[in-house]
């Protein structure tokens, strides 16, 4: 290779890494570009997208048993907190179906939910979630057979959909899920 282009493929290399082609040249800095300010998270307007009403049904699959489930979700974006009025029907917990129930929640940072209370059909009871993802956890369900109860779920655009669990006094469970669809 000749000593000119072993000279100019330096100068090349040099000047894409940064460097000058002669002794004494200066470079001409690049400004640096101002970083965009990051968007900020409307999490009640996220909340917001998933009110309104919910229909659907549930089945507990162990023993065949099935109902409706309805759920009107409303919004306070000012207060930032979330509404939610349940009917179920069918045999709930082996039972009569109960009154409809309305849990009420607050939504934290990032657009995390809880409620806890207590309710005539579960019991004292928390319900958290984080994203789409939900959990619930009745740990005494007033009821002479259940003992507990815990569900797992999630929502998405337009639906509402899970799995849940019946612990029984005697040791045994049932294994069910729901599906509602934004109406």
């Amino acid at each position: 290779m000749s000593h000119r282009l072993v000279a100019v493929l330096g100068l090349l290399l040099l000047a894409a890494c940064g460097g000058s082609g002669s002794p004494g040249a200066r470079s001409t800095p690049t400004p640096t570009p101002t970083p965009a300010p990051s968007p900020s998270l409307d999490v009640g307007a996220l909340a917001a997208a998933a009110a309104g009403t919910y229909s659907g049904s549930w089945k507990n699959t162990t023993f065949g048993s099935t109902g409706t489930v309805t759920a009107v979700i409303t919004v306070d974006r000012a207060a930032l907190t979330v509404t939610t009025q349940i009917t179920v029907t069918g045999n709930v917990f082996g039972g009569q179906p109960p009154p409809p129930e309305t849990f009420s929640g607050k939504i934290g940072d990032f657009g995390a939910l809880g409620f806890s209370g207590h309710s005539p059909t579960f019991g004292d009871f928390t319900i958290t979630s984080t994203g789409p993802a939900f959990v619930m956890k009745a740990q005494n369900v007033p009821n002479d057979r259940v003992d507990h109860f815990e569900a797992d779920g999630s929502f998405a655009p337009g639906a509402i959909s899970g799995t849940y669990k019946v612990f029984f006094k005697d040791g045994t469970t049932a294994d069910g899920n729901f599906s509602l669809t934004k109406q």
